[in-house]
């Protein structure tokens, strides 16, 4: 298996456009090439070669050294996979539809955004608007899955209409905003204005809530869906240990009835 890795040669001056570095775009290219690459830095460009030593050769797998003004990094990706060794900054695996994309430090905003596909995997935090939608765009996330270790900030899955995201840690306010399918997984406790305009799916989550005026109390109910879901979980290598061990048992509420909404809120026993 062909590795390519890029060190970064010293600290960034700027906020970098990583996009191009994907292992499909540079599978066909030489490392002089490679290094001639245009980098957006600011309103100008720098060259691939002027911030990053390359080693290896391109193939399926990218190698990137972190820092949190990478932006972008993995977005558009369809296959191969991106280590990165530390934090990345803004955007990283926007409008993903294959592949994997592994994250050893924190993300910034809008990680997952609009994700199609694939597999997104944050060993650290993860900001606001994790797997939503960008801008201008009516639909969040369509499919894939997004694997959090650590809390995440506001508006996690908004707009939201397939695949999986689960967050080990705290989850920020107006999680699942305006959902309408998918799965959001929160190991820790859920914010306010949880499930806001939600129409169907499902929110999880292990610590207290105080439900919107939206959503109707359902009492407590064993679900058997949840141990398969379990099952699914306990099956990824890299799924957060805190949303693991669901035991089927569950407090339920239904809405956002304000919005004609049918989605769940589960309080996992």
């Amino acid at each position: 298996m062909s590795v390519l890795s890029f060190r970064l040669k010293g600290p960034l001056t700027g906020r970098i456009d990583a996009s191009p570095l994907l292992p499909h775009r540079l599978a066909e290219l030489s490392l002089p090439e490679i290094a001639a690459l245009p980098l957006r830095l600011g309103r100008g460009h720098v060259a691939v070669g002027d911030l990053f030593d390359l080693s290896g050769s391109p193939g399926d797998i990218v190698e990137l050294e972190g820092d949190g003004r990478l932006d972008f990094v993995g977005a558009g990706m369809t296959g191969g996979t991106i280590r990165v060794a530390g934090p990345v900054g803004h955007r990283a695996g926007t409008g993903m539809s294959g592949g994997s994309l592994l994250v050893e430090g924190s993300a910034g905003l809008a990680a997952g955004a609009s994700m199609r596909g694939g597999e997104l995997i944050v060993r650290g935090d993860a900001g606001s608007e994790l797997g939503g939608a960008l801008p201008g765009e009516r639909a969040g996330m369509t499919g894939g899955r997004i694997l959090v270790h650590g809390a995440c900030g506001d508006r996690a899955g908004e707009r939201m209409r397939r695949g999986l995201i689960a967050v080990g840690g705290d989850a920020g306010a107006y999680g699942a905003l305006h959902m309408t399918a998918g799965s959001l997984v929160i190991g820790g406790r859920p914010g306010a204005f949880t499930g806001h305009g939600m129409r169907n799916g499902t929110i999880l989550f292990r610590g207290e809530i105080d439900p919107l005026p939206g959503f109707a109390d359902c009492g407590l109910n064993q679900l058997p869906f949840l141990s398969l879901l379990d099952n699914h979980l306990s099956g990824l290598n890299e799924a957060p240990p805190a949303c693991r061990g669901l035991t089927g048992r569950a407090r339920r509420w239904l809405g956002d009835r304000g919005f004609g909404g049918r989605g769940e809120l589960l309080a996992c026993l």
